[in-house]
């Protein structure tokens, strides 16, 4: 199930997509608070709100989940040469949308849904 994490060559089964998912989406999610909490921190030194830290953080947080699931996709991309496939890109696309909405909850499930792919497929 969390066999070869960081090699994003490989073609998964559906367990392995799935460990790949839970792996990715909670570390991304964690990374992702640290990062919103450092920017917060650093663009409002002065004390504010816990309303106004709330806001903040949703609206960092969208981007910053957008940025790595986005990341996460092209290097899937490119470590599997299929930038030629539709689906490869259309996925991606797909995946902005739902890390925009719904976090990274389910914006990953498209993107861990790459690494079904087999390498150079079109």
């Amino acid at each position: 199930m969390f066999k070869n994490l960081f090699d994003l060559s490989i073609k998964r089964t559906g367990l392995e997509i799935f460990g790949f998912y839970l792996f990715y989406s909670i570390a991304g999610s964690i990374a992702a608070g640290f990062v919103c909490g450092i920017l917060i921190f650093l663009t409002h030194p002065q004390p504010i709100a816990v309303s106004d830290i709330q806001r903040l953080a949703v609206l960092y947080g969208s981007v910053a989940s957008i940025l790595y699931g986005v990341g996460l996709s092209l290097a899937i991309i490119a470590s599997k040469k299929i930038f030629n496939s539709f689906k490869a890109v259309l996925l991606t696309i797909i995946s902005v949308v739902l890390l925009f909405f719904f976090g990274a909850l389910v914006g990953m499930i498209p993107v861990a849904y790459l690494t079904a792919f087999d390498k150079n497929a079109i």
